[in-house]
């Protein structure tokens, strides 16, 4: 069992106590954006605090990714839940409702299209770079150039294709 903490630089610590995980927990109410978690060889539970408030989530040996479903927990109840899944002990996931976010996870966003884009504007720059210095590169160069051209092309036509038809699933597009 491993614990990550994550503060101004990433401490992991290998089979933690109770105190360890105490005072893991308790440092992120003074940092903000920083997470603390839990890993075993399956399954993984992580938690950060946000404007002082707790959330949880976690992830199954399937890697289904789970949140709490409450606004947010106390530090004794996420401390209780750390300490019980530090000793293999399952009972820590009635301590609240969970609600399974895998999708959301996983879900394409705008930013992603912007960078299919991107990723399309960069191979076709690549190629015709390595067209108007053919020349000068050699051959090798120039074929080496013209191929990541067109695996940056691909690549970023793949990613728009899954963005369109996810959306258009979605009733979106």
């Amino acid at each position: 069992m491993l614990l990550e903490i994550e503060l101004e630089k990433i401490q992991i610590i290998d089979n933690p106590d109770d105190k360890d995980i105490v005072q893991a927990i308790s440092n992120l109410k003074k940092k903000v954006s920083y997470n603390v978690t839990l890993i075993d060889d399956q399954e993984s539970i992580s938690t950060f605090c946000r404007k002082g408030r707790f959330e949880v989530t976690y992830i199954d040996h399937f890697g289904r990714v789970y949140a709490n479903e409450s606004d947010s927990l106390s530090i004794e109840t996420v401390i209780h839940m750390f300490q019980v899944y530090s000793r293999n002990d399952s009972s820590w996931k009635k301590e609240t409702m969970w609600k399974d976010i895998t999708q959301e996870m996983r879900t394409l966003t705008p930013l992603t299209l912007f960078m299919s884009y991107v990723l399309m504007i960069v191979g076709a720059v690549e190629i015709l770079f390595g067209w108007l210095v053919r020349g000068l590169l050699g051959e090798i160069v120039f074929a080496i150039s013209i191929l990541m051209g067109f695996v940056f092309i691909s690549t970023g036509a793949v990613v728009w294709v899954v963005y369109k038809l996810k959306g258009r699933r979605k009733g979106k597009n």
